[in-house]
Parts: structure tokens; C-alpha cells; sequence
């Protein structure tokens, strides 16, 4: 392991590990169903489990940390930069609720920076436009149909 991997993954680790011991959300993954000022926007976690580097992300290939939000039985799965505390000004979170936060202050009021995608889990994977590929967002296809159906 070299010392870049080993430094990751204490960081990952150390970030989980400080997830446990507080109330942990997902960063306004409900935005865009609800007014991303609402706290409806930012779910509660009321369970998470880690199991390593078992599962990972789709388009990022960062560790997966399952979850469950409150009031929903279901489990997602979501990165574990994703996941922070409560606590916007704590020195493990405060940069990436900075993160998210200028994230949704670029797209309109009823517009969502996330969703849910299927990828052979137990549960959906969270997954945030910016982690899509760069296909994910060719309209060429569309567009030239579209243009062919106006001729």
C-alpha cells in the first residue's frame, strides 16, 4: 500500500469513525423534493454500517458506507464523503458541508444535486450529478433526433 492509499484510508476512516459517535445526515440529498432551506432537504441517518472497501461507488470508486435514513426502512448506499455531522462548523465536515452547500446554491430552488441509482446492492446508491461521467450529459443523440423531427 502506498503512503498516498494508506493516508486515504485513515482519512476515510477516521471520518467514519467520527460519523458513529454523532447524529450524522446526508447533505440535502432531498433537495429538490422539498426547498433545499427546509431541514426536510437533509435527512437524519439513524443507522450506518461500514464494511470496508467491500462495496464502491459506481462512478467514483470511493468506499461505500450503508445507511439508513430515518423514517425509512430502506438501505442506501452512499460514499462517505457524503455523509456528515450535524454540526456545520466541525473540522471533520465543515469542508464538505462547504461542498454541498455551494453545490446546491448553483442550481435553482426546486432542482436536486442527487438521486438514486440502482447498482446491484442490497439498496440504491446515492449518487450526485457531479459524480456522473461526462456521457451521462451528451444530448447529442436527442438533440439531433429532435432536430429531425422538426425538419
Amino acid at each position: 500500500m502506498t503512503e498516498n492509499t494508506a493516508a486515504t484510508s485513515q482519512t476515510v476512516e477516521k471520518h467514519i469513525a467520527h460519523l458513529f459517535g454523532t447524529k450524522t445526515v446526508v447533505p440535502f440529498l432531498y433537495a429538490g423534493h422539498v426547498d433545499h432551506h427546509d431541514p426536510a432537504a437533509t435527512p437524519i441517518v439513524d443507522a450506518l454500517a461500514w464494511s470496508g472497501y467491500q462495496h464502491l461507488h459506481p462512478f467514483t470508486g470511493k468506499g461505500l458506507v450503508a445507511i439508513q435514513l430515518e423514517n425509512d426502512s430502506r438501505v442506501l448506499f452512499a460514499a462517505f464523503d457524503r455523509l456528515t455531522c450535524i454540526d456545520t462548523a466541525c473540522a471533520t465536515c465543515e469542508s464538505i458541508w462547504e461542498d454541498y452547500q455551494s453545490e446546491i446554491n448553483a442550481v435553482p430552488e426546486d432542482a436536486s444535486i442527487s438521486g438514486l441509482m440502482e447498482a446491484g446492492l442490497d439498496g440504491p446508491v446515492v449518487i450526485d450529478a457531479r459524480d456522473l461521467p461526462p456521457e451521462a450529459f451528451d444530448e447529442s443523440e436527442d438533440s439531433t433526433s429532435e432536430e429531425d423531427e422538426q425538419r
